[in-house]
């Protein structure tokens, strides 16, 4: 993994943990997407689990709603190649405290850095200003063959002028909430095949 960045906003990074999302045909690979897409076809074998361990972003702003338990991310991979469901699996960093997945050893791909919410929606300013072309101001920032940023200079000079706007326009057109920087990784689970 890079470390080049160690530090976002004067915070040191933490390697949080995985998000599994269904892989969507598109140009954006962020955060926000069909996340945890199996919870409602299989809730027996992951709503519970989901609920008390991953999903604690409402409740606690230092948490992020990623999991860093092998066997529920193993079950979710094998179920979803049973069903045939395409998938990615994204290893997440961030300031945020919560949780920390220790010893990592897969293989991953650096994807780029996202602007998102904690969990629930994971909405992503980055897909939701930039990617849509939504807001006009934003236009000329440029976004990496992912639809994310390559860089963290870059994404902090997006955050600063989205504050700006944010004060100047209020939530008429910058949508407000407890946002992270996320630096992404897709898992390579098969040797040179990124699911």
């Amino acid at each position: 993994m890079n470390t080049d960045d160690l530090f976002i906003g004067g915070a040191y990074i933490m390697i949080n943990g995985i998000i599994i999302q269904r892989n969507q045909i598109g140009r954006y690979k962020g955060v926000e997407g069909d996340n945890w897409y199996l919870n409602d076809k299989y809730p027996e074998l992951f709503e519970e689990y989901f609920c008390e361990n991953i999903e604690k972003s409402w409740y606690d702003s230092d948490y992020v709603d990623v999991c860093t338990d092998i066997h529920f991310v193993e079950k979710y991979i094998e179920l979803s190649r049973l069903n045939h469901i395409k998938f990615r699996v994204l290893l997440c960093e961030t300031e945020k405290e919560k949780p920390n997945i220790q010893n990592v050893v897969w293989n991953t791909r650096f994807i780029g850095y996202d602007y998102a919410y904690l969990g629930g929606s994971y909405y992503s300013a980055v897909l939701n200003d930039i990617c849509s072309g939504r807001i006009e101001q934003f236009k000329d920032y440029i976004l990496n063959s992912n639809g994310l940023f390559d860089n963290i200079t870059d994404l902090k000079d997006f955050i600063s002028k989205r504050e700006h706007y944010k004060r100047q326009y209020g939530n008429q057109l910058i949508e407000e909430g407890d946002f992270v920087i996320y630096k992404l990784y897709e898992i390579v689970l098969d040797e040179g095949d990124i699911v």
